[in-house]
């Protein structure tokens, strides 16, 4: 039976790492918990702080990140977190990397 596992940014404080439950509702998880190392929570971390780096809390819309570059170079970490997590976890996982809920808000 496989797990799923989502790495999805989530604003003021949350670790960015999911799983879910039968029903496919997500509960906020720990990167140890699930198995992964040290190493790799400490990498969500820094990916997590700087996403909450650039949260605007007067207008959630307005918040983003310097320039394109910027952007892409965290979304880009985000991704190869996501297989970090597949490399550790192996086929007993699923890894969902998941932008979009942040992209919907920033859209709004």
């Amino acid at each position: 039976m496989s797990r799923d596992l989502v790495i999805a940014p989530e604003w003021l404080g949350r670790s960015g790492l999911w799983t879910l439950d039968a029903k496919g509702k997500r509960r906020e998880a720990d990167a140890e918990e699930v198995g992964l190392s040290e190493a790799f929570a400490d990498r969500l971390e820094a990916w997590m702080d700087a996403f909450d780096a650039i949260y605007d809390e007067d207008n959630e819309a307005n918040s983003a990140f310097a320039g394109e570059v910027e952007r892409l170079a965290w979304e880009a970490e985000g991704a190869a977190l996501a297989h970090a997590a597949e490399a550790e976890l192996g086929s007993a996982w699923t890894i969902i990397f998941d932008l979009s809920a942040w992209r919907e808000k920033v859209r709004s």
